[in-house]
């Protein structure tokens, strides 16, 4: 996080500024400023900072998968620790994957995909099944997305 005129952190202010960003990543400098109550100039010198220390990485769209009508599946995978590793490395490298996460619990990997067809889904789950190193697959296509991709920070 960046810093008060003090040297110390000035994280309240960093998360306000982070936050606004999710909300609308493309929104100017001055209209992130006013958004966070701070100086254009100050904004600019917190977000350099927060991208030098890879807090914001990059800027991207929010798209609406399921208006282009991609289907989303949330997959949990049964896989031995020592195979977690390369599972999810696996699941990271295919661009219908769009989170990975290893978790606790008897399914020790959980991502949620986006496919575009019934069938590109049914050759995943082969695929998938096919693998020696994972002993179980929990797969549930979403019925409705109700929330996704915001931030956790709130507004204020």
């Amino acid at each position: 996080m960046t810093e008060q005129s003090d040297g110390q952190p000035d994280t309240r202010l960093d998360a306000r500024l982070v936050a606004a960003l999710c909300r609308d990543g493309r929104a100017d400098l001055r209209s992130v400023a006013e958004s966070v109550d701070a100086v254009p100039t100050r904004v600019q010198k917190r977000l350099r900072a927060l991208e030098e220390d890879g807090v914001v990485r990059g800027y991207t769209a929010r798209v609406d998968c399921e208006e282009l009508g991609y289907r989303t599946v949330v997959v949990r995978l049964r896989v031995g620790l020592p195979a977690v590793e390369a599972v999810t490395a696996r699941l990271r490298e295919t661009s219908a994957f769009v989170t990975v996460y290893e978790t606790s619990g008897p399914f020790a990997v959980f991502a949620v995909g986006k496919f575009e067809s019934e069938e590109a889904i049914a050759a995943c789950l082969r695929e998938l099944h096919a693998d020696p190193v994972i002993d179980g697959i929990e797969a549930s296509e979403v019925a409705s997305v109700r929330r996704e991709g915001d931030s956790p920070l709130p507004d204020g």
